[in-house]
């Protein structure tokens, strides 16, 4: 049974279905234990980030957010093509530890790919979220229309755990002032972060929007370097490696 609502890309009010946030086929076919953001958030306690307990979801990651349409859409249209990139992303895994990021030749459609981001953030975002961004929902409906405005920008990292970390829109202030604004989506192998008018909440991010500039059958050989970015707080943008978030529990507690 699907669920009422508003679908996240179109805004049709209808039933709508379950959306896997990434693709059930990259790697999000297993269940997920949601665990209590309240706990997490206060915890003073590695332990509890260690083990974190909650309802376990047997779907995988992700929610009732997308009518049939915009669903089997976007599926057929780029659901392949984000996989391929995905399990291209797999194999750098297995030399984590010999560098601090690593470089890779993808060969991909990148516009497809990108635009398989494009709609895991509609997803992780509320239902409102097209009202103000409808050059986007353009983009994703129309599978041949490409571009992305300077103010939307696509990054992405590495990340080996197996944690799995949503957010929709966010804010981080910073000591100078300044802010940031961005949703984050981190699962294994490759995380993805979206900015709006905003630099990123790590440097070491990679920018992917020029994937956006290609076109839908276009296919290439794209070099990144990748930085591998621990996902171990429940904190949007925090890539600390666990080594660094034990001492500051410990003191905390002394």
């Amino acid at each position: 049974m699907g669920k009422w609502g508003i679908c996240h890309i179109c805004g049709e009010e209808t039933q709508l279905t379950y959306e896997h946030v990434p693709p059930r086929a990259a790697f999000n076919d297993k269940p997920i234990v949601l665990a209590n953001i309240e706990k997490i958030f206060s915890a003073d306690d590695i332990e509890v980030l260690d083990t974190p307990r909650g309802r376990v979801n047997q779907k995988g990651a992700g929610a009732y957010t997308l009518c049939s349409t915009c669903n089997n859409n976007t599926g057929a249209w780029y659901g392949n093509a984000f996989v391929d990139w995905t399990y291209q992303g797999l194999t750098l895994s297995d030399h984590v530890l010999q560098a601090p990021s690593l470089y890779h030749i993808f060969r991909i459609f990148p516009l497809r790919v990108i635009k398989q981001v494009l709609c895991m953030f509609f997803s992780a975002n509320g239902d409102r979220f097209h009202e103000v961004h409808q050059d986007l929902v353009r983009l994703v409906l129309n599978r041949l229309d490409n571009g992305l405005h300077p103010r939307i920008r696509i990054y992405t990292f590495l990340n080996t755990s197996s944690r799995f970390r949503q957010t929709g829109i966010s804010g981080l202030m910073t000591f100078d002032g300044g802010h940031k604004l961005f949703s984050e989506i981190a699962s294994f192998p490759l995380g993805y972060v979206m900015t709006i008018n905003s630099p990123p909440p790590d440097p070491r991010l990679v920018d992917i929007s020029f994937f956006a500039n290609c076109r839908f059958n276009d296919w290439k050989d794209i070099p990144l370097r990748l930085p591998i970015l621990p996902v171990y707080t429940a904190f949007p943008g925090d890539y600390r490696p666990r080594d660094e978030i034990a001492p500051l529990l410990q003191r905390n507690e002394n």
